[in-house]
């Protein structure tokens, strides 16, 4: 089997994690594939790069790309999605809050609000009855690192900030008070992105990197150890990483996360295309559903390729609660 080779962006360096160990795990190579996810690729915007044919793939633009196929007629496409839910749901609170409901009236900080950082806290708040719109609570935008933004809420002048680990154990440390909350079913992180452009002139290519992606996360939750080592030496410099323990909880939260057969789930489709009608309301009939295309996975799926891969010897792994089909 000749050795394709396939070009991929991942803007976020919170995509690091999965993408390293499937480059050091061998699994690219195992199904004919040479997969370069290296920065220098990183020279214009995404969407752009992948419209001009300077890379193949993006890993993510999960909202944006439903107003280009709405209202441009592009043809943009996701094929996989390896976890279905919002990670920044450590709320870092002032003195004397304990519950998200205590933020009512009062001001949370965050990154660049029309961002999906900022859109995910616009939508957790909403659902939990605090509409920004309505005046229930105040959000902030604040350019920057999340270490600035917990520390002016722990100065008071804040009353909240959403974060992801390692900050909500960095600020615990520092003395403030954490809450997890409920972590809301949303399309993030690693999402397979192309176009139908792309799929439909290479589709023994697109095969191999499903099965791949489907490998990586098989490799990444069954090979624990190795998989530490991998993240410990190629990920920690790239997410800033202090210690092994910052390391092993790095990895808890992903191996709890990634979706051994990864379809995207229903309720993290419509929470994403929420914040895709908040940028651009004039799209809100238009159906999400129609930016995913599985069926390379589902085929995959079909073939037993995937159940096979956790009944064999050391390789069982603990029940999805759903299964999409």
């Amino acid at each position: 089997m000749a050795k394709a080779r396939l070009k991929i962006i991942y803007r976020s360096n919170s995509h690091a994690p999965l993408w390293v160990v499937a480059e050091r795990s061998g699994v690219w190579e195992k199904n004919g594939l040479t997969v370069d996810t290296s920065p220098q690729l990183v020279r214009e915007k995404a969407v752009e790069s992948i419209k001009a044919g300077h890379v193949d793939l993006i890993s993510g633009n999960h909202h944006n790309l439903y107003v280009r196929n709405a209202n441009q007629g592009e043809d943009f496409v996701h094929l996989a999605q390896a976890t279905n839910n919002w990670t920044e749901n450590k709320l870092i609170v002032a003195q004397g809050i304990r519950s998200v409901q205590q933020l009512r009236g009062k001001k949370i900080v965050a990154d660049k609000l029309s961002s999906h950082a900022g859109l995910n806290i616009w939508l957790f708040l909403r659902q939990q009855g605090l509409d920004v719109d309505r005046g229930d609570v105040e959000l902030v935008e604040l350019r920057g690192s999340s270490e600035e933004r917990w520390k002016r809420v722990l100065s008071g002048e804040f009353a909240g900030t959403f974060v992801t680990i390692p900050h909500d154990t960095r600020a615990a440390a520092a003395g403030a008070h954490t809450i997890t909350v409920r972590a809301i079913p949303m399309i993030r992180g690693v999402t397979l992105t192309t176009t139908m452009s792309f799929v439909k002139g290479n589709e023994e290519e697109v095969k191999r990197l499903v099965r791949g992606f489907v490998d990586a996360i098989h490799f990444f939750i069954v090979q624990k150890q190795d998989t530490l080592e991998i993240l410990k030496e190629h990920a920690a410099p790239i997410l800033h990483l202090q210690t092994d323990d910052e390391v092993e909880t790095l990895y808890d939260e992903w191996a709890g996360s990634l979706e051994r057969k990864p379809y995207p789930s229903l309720e993290a489709i419509a929470n994403v295309f929420q914040l895709a009608v908040r940028r651009n309301p004039e799209i809100a009939q238009y159906n999400p559903l129609a930016l995913w295309d599985t069926h390379y996975l589902r085929e995959l799926d079909d073939s037993g390729y995937i159940d096979d891969l956790y009944q064999k010897k050391g390789g069982v792994a603990l029940p999805r609660p759903m299964d999409p089909h």
